[in-house]
């Protein structure tokens, strides 16, 4: 089965922001974006634009330390969703590509919304575990909501594992 590792929004108006681990997630990145170049597993990035980032403008680049290649595919998008008004799904479709490995950010909006419709699409999807990150919110803790969000994901949504087990079952 063909796949991809989807990368969202990892851009420097979000990682700049300091959500919740970033030094730890950028690692985990970085680590998930080189074992899919060695695998020959396609990486896509997917980056938000709006009024606060604004598309070719510093804060919507990818973050240096995870810059795409020149020939990876880099994907704008307005919406929570990568896949609304993006072409998303019809080049993954014409790629054959039925499987999606998602990291990135945030935890409850982008990366929750991308899950959702790409298992509406029929994709089959492995989520990082530790691999997505977001904000405190005045409520609730960063991690009580990417834990939350991993736990709604698992068995229901996507495969839920940490990158190291990922690998693994990928050899």
């Amino acid at each position: 089965m063909k796949q991809a590792l989807l990368m969202i929004d990892v851009q420097n108006a979000l990682v700049e922001a300091n959500p919740y681990q970033i030094t730890e997630r950028i690692a985990i990145w970085k680590r998930a974006i080189s074992w899919a170049r060695e695998s020959g597993i396609e990486v896509i990035f997917i980056q938000h634009q709006d009024d606060d980032i604004i598309e070719g403008s510093h804060g919507w680049q990818i973050y240096s330390e995870l810059a795409p290649k020149q020939a990876e595919k880099k994907i704008s998008k307005s919406y929570n969703s990568a896949f609304k008004n993006t072409g998303l799904k019809a080049y993954l479709d014409e790629q054959g590509i039925e499987s999606l490995i998602i990291a990135g950010m945030q935890t409850e909006y982008c990366v929750d919304t991308t899950i959702k419709v790409a298992f509406e699409y029929g994709y089959t999807i492995f989520v990082i575990e530790s691999g997505t990150t977001t904000f405190e919110a005045e409520d609730i803790e960063a991690t009580t909501l990417i834990e939350h969000y991993e736990n709604i994901w698992a068995d229901r949504f996507a495969e839920v594992d940490f990158l190291e087990e990922l690998i693994k079952e990928e050899k």
